[in-house]
């Protein structure tokens, strides 16, 4: 999961309209974290993979929590970290000094990263460059390493964040090169047609160039940057849009309506989510080996994106504030937003020494007693991570 999107801000509110960046933003970052942590107990106590649980549409939901927790954290960083680039290419507005900004993304992810990294390999007793040490210890292990999953499972997506912290400059840069000089709404035209062609890019990605490589190497570049641009470009779009809003000018009516109707957002999305849920669940139910095949990954990126960005929308421009705002945006979901990026961390850590003391029945049972055990300690170290690690390196950033 992508959660080490970007530090956390000022909070006010959730029920504040205008607001610089609300608490429902930290919500629904907890949320996804919760999804990713329950998608993970339900393989961990053997629910999953039993009997009953691989023909349970229930478990074909809960296993699609991991891939939209991560949609939702894409979606949320393109969002977050292109709004001060997107000011400056609209309305040559200020923004962060590239040192400032590259300082900052280092500090939010390595420290807590490199504590999580010794505990994994004091837990698992795993030797530290089993994965690369090098490959391990700056979270581009994939690319040295034979294994998929080397070190901590879910540091993929940090990679991927990096990855997007790295390109994001060097796209904001172009598009200002094109935009410059130019009428606002010519400048607004050629930004959005610039995440089209992302996500454009994103599913040629898929369904060209991965297919060519070595069966081998496929995994890699499936996982990697490039499939994911259609949903960082999502989280871009509702930059523009926010940015556009804030700026006094007026969004199309069709995104205003729908930025005020958080349940119909919600609606819609669910809808979209349980799309790829019953697709999904009609090919593996038929023993279909391709259920995730080239086409059945377009689609499963596209639909998922849809979900996570209607998920976001609501949240993410000003409009009238509503119940779903404010339970969002409520101090429980709002705390674990916040300490969202050690639970991510530790979490599978936790399960791993669980397992070594405990038994989980692989039924419905055993994996509730897994996510009942899990999320509390697994918050706890959360919170530990945020206030001795996360919250004194961001201090030192200039």
């Amino acid at each position: 999961m992508a959660e080490a999107d970007i530090e956390p801000e000022k909070r006010v509110d959730s029920t504040t309209t205008g607001r610089k960046r609300s608490t429902t933003l930290d919500g629904v970052r907890a949320l996804a974290a919760l999804a990713v942590v329950v998608y993970h107990c339900s393989g961990a106590s053997g629910f999953a993979t039993s009997a009953h649980g691989s023909k349970s549409v229930f478990v074909a939901v809960v296993g699609n929590f991991g891939n939209f927790g991560v949609a939702v954290f894409f979606v949320l960083s393109g969002y977050l970290l292109f709004r001060e680039f997107v000011r400056k290419i609209l309305f040559d507005g200020e923004r962060t000094p590239l040192p400032h900004y590259f300082e900052r993304r280092f500090l939010r992810i390595y420290p807590a990263y490199w504590v999580a990294l010794i505990g994994f390999v004091v837990v698992t007793g795993a030797p530290l460059v089993a994965g690369g040490a090098f490959g391990l210890l700056t979270l581009t292990e994939r690319q040295f390493s034979e294994a998929v999953f080397p070190g901590i499972g879910v540091a993929w997506t940090l990679y991927v964040e990096i990855a997007f912290y790295v390109f994001m400059p060097f796209f904001a840069g172009f598009l200002w090169l094109l935009c410059r000089r130019r009428d606002v709404l010519i400048r607004v035209t050629i930004v959005l047609v610039a995440l089209v062609g992302l996500v454009v890019f994103a599913h040629v990605w898929i369904g060209l160039i991965v297919p060519a490589v070595p069966p081998d190497m496929r995994i890699r570049f499936r996982m990697n940057l490039p499939t994911y641009f259609g949903w960082f470009a999502a989280g871009m779009a509702l930059a523009v849009a926010s940015v556009w809003s804030r700026s006094g000018r007026t969004l199309p009516k069709s995104i205003a309506q729908l930025a005020n109707r958080p349940v119909v957002c919600w609606s819609v999305g669910l809808l979209a989510f349980l799309m790829v849920v019953l697709i999904q669940t009609n090919f593996r139910f038929r023993g279909r080996p391709d259920y995730e095949s080239t086409l059945m990954l377009q689609a499963r990126m596209f639909l998922q994106g849809i979900a996570a960005l209607l998920f976001l929308l609501p949240m993410a421009i000003d409009g009238r504030a509503t119940r779903l705002h404010a339970f969002v945006g409520s101090r429980p979901l709002a705390w674990i937003g916040v300490i969202s990026y050690g639970i991510y961390l530790w979490h599978q850590i936790i399960m791993k020494e669980l397992l070594e003391w405990m038994a989980f029945s692989p039924d419905f049972f055993g994996f509730l007693k897994m996510v009942a055990i899990v999320v509390p300690i697994a918050s706890l170290f959360g919170w530990v991570s945020f206030r001795l690690i996360e919250k004194p390196a961001l201090s030192l950033a200039k």
